[in-house]
């Protein structure tokens, strides 16, 4: 599981002023910023902090209205975060800083002068007094401390990252760095020291490999490096292979991240290209392409051979060198029968390539494998079984239970409990709570509290929020806080396996309630209030009245498979706190759709409170 390798920032909006427009190339615009809102400042009801940018590839997002006011595009500032608006007019880019100086109130952004999107088109048109609305930096990358050399890679997108690197370094570490650039206009001048290694490519005819052969042909040093590079996603694929198999570097020590993706022009040529090399199905009924289009968006199957190539190894076999059908499945003792028809499946989706016998990556299978996230969708993780868990969706719609009960005979949550890389899945998936965690500090129910006892799986970005300002105690079994621990091993908190031993003031809870079925919820906030008078529970609420987009409603469909429940809303977040025997004293958005409940025990006389097992609850 990934480590917190970085410090977060609040999220503020920020309206800033153009004070200089200088072109550092005949490619490249800078466009110098200032304004009194870089410095704390108040708005929105808020008492804002400075703008703060420590790492070289910070990046924050600029606020663009497209066909309407400005205003109607701005997110909704809160007292550390924002929350965007459904509004369709709003269009933003995200930008490395190229330098900020806080002493002189200056911030840097270059663009690369290649475009007419948003971000492009207003730097073209940029004059002193222009004003630029701009969100973050949410957070800093910080590097591991047994950096040995740096090798830094990437297009002319990733220049500003690189320069300011060079520009900022404190350490001596010698910087291996290979640039991209369309021509050799684009070449600018950078901080190289002596040790240091600076390349040039300039791109040919075969642009995406140019930069791939120029990294893959160092001669790197001994020692521990780190590995940074940014430029169009695909073309950076075979890097994060590179750095994975071939030089074995822990992920702690990559960074790569596609800055822009390829247009879908571009993709259409792909297509085309593609196209001719595999004959369409001729048909002369004008009904069959579109029936067969259907059938491509209905069928299970290469979900399912997708999973079955990433489980069985064969992508990663293939990944390596072409082989045969037979040395496959050979090399990985499966059935060749099996094999042959499952690589002609993956073969429709372009997962892999056939040519004269031999079997090859193709484009998609090298994203399945270089993309964490969908690898992790295919992957033995509770997404994958939750998809696996529609399978019941029917029988789940009949009874009330959860698709993923229906299906497994218990629910996620109990199923989850002793599973020890579960645990560790949800505190990964909290990692957003990061970023807004900071609000909780200004709740009134923990302003007076000395003592505060907090689980779930934000339990420790809760714990730092409140660092200093109250006792807290992050509490959960020993597979929980081993799971907290192992996300964030730098941090310092006190742990212990029951509210009980923790004697706390306020009872927390930070995403617990994700995985639980509306039962196992009640039962789990009932067991809050066996034990504190006060409870503050913060949850993801999905914003009202938006219609959600495709992936909101995948996502939907999802968390219902897992708790038997749509998205909890604000409404029912109380409603199923009213049945544990507490009250809303009041609610408040945290940022990026967190909600944090603060909650008040009813007395005793009014209480109803629906005990479950002391299993079920295990808060």
């Amino acid at each position: 599981m990934p480590q917190r390798n970085f410090v977060t920032h609040p999220l503020v909006l920020r309206e800033l002023t153009v004070s200089r427009v200088v072109d550092v190339t005949p490619r490249m615009r800078r466009v110098t910023l200032t304004g009194p809102q870089l410095e704390g400042f108040t708005g929105s009801g808020f008492d804002l902090p400075e703008f703060v940018s420590t790492g070289f590839d910070d990046h924050i997002k600029l606020v663009f209205a497209d066909g309407g006011p400005i205003a109607d595009a701005l997110p909704v500032q809160r007292a550390h975060s924002i929350d965007w608006t459904d509004s369709e007019v709003t269009l933003t880019r995200d930008y490395t800083p190229r330098r900020f100086d806080p002493v002189a109130g200056e911030l840097e952004l270059d663009f690369v002068r290649h475009g007419d999107g948003p971000a492009a088109s207003w730097a073209e048109a940029a004059v002193v007094g222009d004003s630029l609305h701009v969100v973050g930096p949410k957070s800093s990358l910080v590097l591991p401390p047994d950096v040995d050399w740096m090798l830094l890679a990437g297009d002319e997108t990733a220049l500003p990252a690189i320069g300011r690197f060079l520009d900022e370094r404190h350490d001596d570490a010698p910087a291996i760095v290979i640039v991209e650039v369309q021509d050799e206009d684009a070449i600018q001048e950078l901080s190289i020291r002596d040790g240091d290694e600076l390349q040039w490519v300039v791109a040919g005819t075969d642009q995406e490999a140019n930069l791939v052969s120029a990294v893959r042909a160092l001669e790197l040093p001994a020692g521990s490096g780190y590995v940074w590079a940014a430029a169009e996603s695909r073309s950076l694929l075979p890097l994060r292979r590179w750095c994975a198999r071939d030089l074995g570097m822990p992920k702690t020590h990559v960074n790569i991240t596609g800055y822009w993706h390829a247009t879908e022009q571009s993709a259409q040529q792909a297509a085309e290209q593609a196209a001719e090399v595999v004959p369409a199905v001729e048909t002369t009924d004008a009904t069959k392409p579109q029936q067969l289009e259907l059938d491509v968006v209905l069928s299970p199957v290469p979900w399912f051979a997708a999973r079955a190539a990433l489980s069985t190894g064969l992508l990663d076999a293939i990944a390596s060198a072409p082989r045969s059908v037979e040395a496959l499945a050979a090399e990985l003792e499966l059935a060749p029968g099996g094999v042959r028809v499952l690589v002609q499946v993956l073969g429709s989706f372009d997962a892999v390539r056939i040519s004269d016998g031999l079997v090859a990556l193709g484009p998609t299978g090298d994203e399945i494998l270089e993309d964490e996230h969908l690898r992790e969708s295919l992957d033995d993780t509770a997404e994958t079984e939750l998809l696996l868990s529609l399978s019941a969706l029917d029988t789940a719609l009949r009874t009330g239970a959860s698709p993923y009960a229906a299906a497994n005979g218990s629910t996620l949550r109990e199923l989850s409990v002793n599973r020890s890389a579960r645990l560790q899945e949800q505190v990964e998936a909290a990692i957003g709570f990061d970023f807004v965690a900071r609000g909780v500090k200004d709740l009134r129910t923990l302003n007076s509290a000395r003592r505060v006892a907090v689980t779930g799986p934000g339990s420790v970005a809760f714990a730092n929020a409140l660092a200093g300002t109250a006792e807290v105690t992050v509490v959960g079994t020993l597979l929980e806080l081993d799971a907290a621990r192992r996300a964030q091993p730098g941090s310092d908190f006190v742990a212990v396996e029951s509210f009980r031993a923790a004697d706390a003031q306020v009872a927390s809870a930070a995403l617990a309630l994700a995985q639980r079925t509306d039962e196992e919820a009640v039962a789990f906030l009932a067991g809050l209030a066996e034990w504190a008078a006060s409870a503050v529970v913060v949850e993801l609420v999905p914003p009202e009245g938006q219609a959600p987009s495709p992936h909101e409603a995948e996502h939907a469909l999802l968390t219902y498979a897992a708790t038997g429940a749509a998205p909890r809303s604000l409404r029912d977040l109380e409603a199923l706190a009213g049945r544990a025997g507490w009250e809303l004293v009041r609610s408040t958005p945290l940022g990026w759709d967190h909600e944090a409940l603060e909650l008040r025990r009813k007395p005793e006389s009014s209480q109803a409170r629906e005990f479950a097992s002391p299993r079920a609850r295990n808060p």
